[in-house]
């Protein structure tokens, strides 16, 4: 399997005879051979290709590569077969068809030039979300085309920074790391007491965000864990930049640093008992709650005397049909934990609203969950 962040990343020979390296961000292998494409091509024959397992390399015009990919799209978007199906299966149907159809269109590449340029006509500037995302490079490397979108928006965000709701100050969310867009997660602190004078462990911390808001209230002292190595390095930068370099220490770590205990331990947890197909999914994505259960269990040693750990989860799995109503209650009893504290808020994001998602009716109900949890008495 490929992947970035190895000290040899694997290479691509080009029809031209150069080796590149290759980039990917959800685990695809690397392609044994490659095709140049340019403007010529058709939707029509790029299905032909794509669907052939070929990989394409674009050559031509950069916004000409926009409309194609968007015609090629329409021509390969998997559709519904029409029969009436429970909620379960029509979700877990929708996403296989979104991965189908991510797998297709990750075939569409554009090559990056060593100084992190693309050499298409028309291509904008590339240079500084490159570096941000993978690094620099002595020589070429190929791309899936929506990937370099990706860091492209993802370098816009951390250029103009994030304002989020409770926190003063911006965040600046890098390549990779989940940007802390929805501010139900930031609201539901409000309801879970004074933290003046707490050692504070935020478990997945993202951008930082949760243990900024903590500092803010008072915490003297928080740590945030990520195993996602961008994580760490986005957190240290947003400390740094809002003044909490001495109160806060970014680690990566799967859930949590051996030997310390925390007065306040946070979890923002993945939500979606499904396996990610990414590495930016993981956010969101947890196949059979595992993390979940395995943070849930190892959670009660690394508290102090009176501390309490607070679960931030959505319901919309059990909306979904994901998981049943009582699972999680049933983790935190067997885990040996009590509910101390149950506290909730609609879900307010895009999704929610949209009355185009095909799953609006599940999602315009679902609820945001604070579990303040504590050792069993």
């Amino acid at each position: 399997m490929c992947g970035v962040f190895v000290s040899q990343p694997p290479t691509v020979l080009m029809p031209d005879g150069r080796h590149v390296q290759w980039i990917t961000e959800d685990g695809v292998s690397c392609p044994v051979s490659v095709q140049c494409v340019d403007d010529s091509l058709s939707a029509k024959r790029a299905v032909q290709y794509l669907r052939d397992g070929v990989f394409l390399v674009w050559t031509g015009d950069f916004h000409h590569a926009r409309s194609l990919l968007k015609a090629i799209q329409r021509r390969i978007r998997p559709r519904e077969d029409g029969v009436k199906k429970d909620i379960t299966t029509r979700w877990l149907g929708h996403r296989a068809r979104h991965s189908q159809l991510a797998e297709i269109t990750g075939r569409f590449l554009l090559l990056i030039e060593p100084d992190g340029s693309l050499a298409n006509g028309r291509a904008p500037k590339t240079r500084q979300a490159v570096q941000w995302a993978w690094g620099l490079s002595t020589c070429a490397r190929l791309v899936p085309y929506r990937t370099l979108m990706g860091a492209m928006g993802a370098a816009g965000w951390r250029r103009a920074g994030l304002s989020v709701e409770g926190l003063s100050g911006s965040i600046t969310p890098h390549y990779g790391v989940f940007a802390p867009t929805r501010d139900r997660y930031v609201s539901l602190l409000n309801v879970w007491g004074s933290f003046d004078g707490c050692r504070v462990l935020d478990v997945g911390c993202g951008t930082g965000v949760l243990s900024f808001v903590l500092l803010q209230r008072g915490a003297s002292f928080a740590v945030g864990t990520d195993m996602e190595p961008r994580s760490v390095a986005c957190a240290t930068e947003n400390a740094l930049n809002l003044g909490f370099s001495e109160r806060f220490t970014a680690i990566q770590a799967d859930l949590f640093p051996p030997g310390e205990r925390f007065d306040r331990i946070l979890f923002n947890a993945p939500w979606v008992p499904v396996a990610p197909a990414t590495r930016l999914d993981r956010a969101v994505f947890d196949e059979g709650g595992k993390t979940l259960c395995r943070w849930l269990e190892g959670v009660s040693e690394r508290l102090n005397p009176l501390g309490e750990a607070g679960l931030i989860l959505s319901d919309l799995p059990e909306r979904l049909g994901l998981r049943t109503a009582d699972w999680l209650q049933e983790k935190i009893r067997s885990s040996g934990l009590r509910i101390v504290g149950e506290h909730s808020l609609a879900a307010r994001h895009g999704k929610s609203t949209n009355r185009d998602d095909p799953f609006y009716e599940v999602r315009k109900d679902e609820q945001i969950y604070l579990y303040r949890l504590a050792p069993q008495e």
